[in-house]
């Protein structure tokens, strides 16, 4: 069978290598301490095709935190639209017992995808880019919000308002998901610990149906308390 996707050219190849490489030296050293010329070797390609492709090093930066959003939108976006489609045909039932359960599903299920994406090799150097931005936010930090954080904590904070049932203010939904997403966060953030300690060499499918099962009711227990 034939492949009908296109073929990327050499300069899409290109950004491509460098975005990847970006991501990796930005996330271990920072933005200011980075090199050109570290992420051009890393890249394998001239260090004055950043300036042709990006700009420089500030547009590097910014297409790499693009890539991160866009990247985290195509793993969870689906999910997501499906839950906010749900929620836009429920919203006149959003206080029956029946539509509780039904966001207590969606949020666990919706967490669950999102501690798999946190969990796979591929996630590695964007959290810890994610991380950076988190702590000292540049004016990147946009660029992660409205690409994909803002989307999900508004999902993560309705899904959270319906399972309670109980009329909480939206601040305080707000608050209960930052706990929630917290618990998936620790599964990269926290890895080396978490490691060491469940004496795991991996976190594959096994492990991860464990952290699964913990989260699912860890949320529920949330969720349910007074």
């Amino acid at each position: 069978m034939n492949d009908s996707s296109p073929t990327p050219t050499r300069g899409e190849e290109t950004r491509e290598a460098l975005i990847q490489a970006a991501i990796a030296i930005f996330g271990r050293d920072g933005f200011d301490a980075a090199s050109t010329r570290a992420i051009s070797e890393a890249a394998g390609v001239n260090q004055a095709l950043i300036g042709y492709h990006f700009g420089g090093k500030p547009g590097l930066y910014l297409a790499a935190l693009r890539f991160i959003a866009t990247r985290v939108s195509t793993r969870l976006g689906p999910l997501v639209a499906s839950i906010e489609a749900e929620l836009g045909t429920d919203s006149a039932a959003r206080t029956s017992k029946k539509n509780a359960q039904r966001a207590l599903v969606a949020l666990q299920e919706l967490l669950g995808a999102f501690v798999g994406m946190l969990a796979s090799d591929e996630s590695a150097a964007w959290a810890r880019l994610i991380l950076r931005e988190q702590q000292n936010p540049s004016q990147g930090f946009d660029v992660l919000y409205d690409g994909f954080m803002h989307r999900l904590v508004g999902v993560v904070s309705e899904l959270v308002a319906r399972a309670q049932n109980r009329g909480a203010t939206a601040a305080e939904c707000k608050l209960v998901s930052f706990t929630i997403v917290g618990q998936a966060v620790v599964f990269r953030a926290a890895r080396a610990v978490i490691m060491r300690e469940m004496q795991w060499q991996e976190l594959g499918p096994t492990e991860l149906e464990h952290i699964r099962a913990q989260l699912n009711r860890n949320i529920a227990a949330i969720v349910k308390a007074e």
